[in-house]
């Protein structure tokens, strides 16, 4: 049985943080709850800013697209966002951003890295920060991907060591 849900997963966390971090979109268990990494990946996620220094009440964590992948011809299940399905989202994300106005942004795997630095590979640039302007993004691999492949797990708390660096360095500009 499906529930149709109205509201999808807006993102949760604090309004004014410095901080915001990007994942790809809910899976069944944010789809249940409307709330953002609760499952076994946001668990990881947890582990993954408790490393860096960080609790989720310091940060804004939101996704590309901001309901269950589906289309019209399929039920909602866990897969990459398709690139419709990611630009009906943008202006969303966009607005988020704005109204936020962090100083950092965390790509969690490689659609919001898309996103926010288009033709980058997350091979290449996970764990090093981009500066664009006043903000800084860095690029992390997706929880789950590391949930998946076990050898990546210490690259993942590797990388997010570096967000500690970030959270103590002044801001730029």
């Amino acid at each position: 049985m499906w529930r149709t849900r109205t509201r999808g997963v807006p993102g949760e966390g604090n309004p004014s943080a410095s901080i915001v971090l990007i994942g790809e979109g809910p899976g069944r268990q944010e789809d249940e709850t409307g709330r953002p990494f609760v499952g076994r990946a946001g668990r990881l996620l947890d582990e993954l800013l408790a490393h860096a220094g960080l609790r989720r009440a310091d940060v804004y964590i939101t996704n590309v697209i901001k309901d269950r992948a589906a289309t019209a011809t399929t039920p909602r299940r866990d897969r990459p966002p398709a690139p419709a399905e990611v630009a009906a989202c943008l202006p969303w994300l966009r607005a988020q951003l704005a109204l936020i106005r962090p100083r950092i942004v965390v790509t969690l795997g490689r659609h919001s890295l898309e996103v926010m630095l288009p033709g980058a590979r997350i091979a290449g640039v996970h764990g090093r920060p981009q500066h664009r302007g006043a903000l800084t993004i860095l690029p992390l691999y997706h929880p789950s991907y590391a949930l998946r492949n076990p050898g990546a797990r210490p690259v993942l708390f590797r990388d997010a060591a570096a967000l500690r660096g970030l959270v103590d360095e002044r801001p730029r500009g």
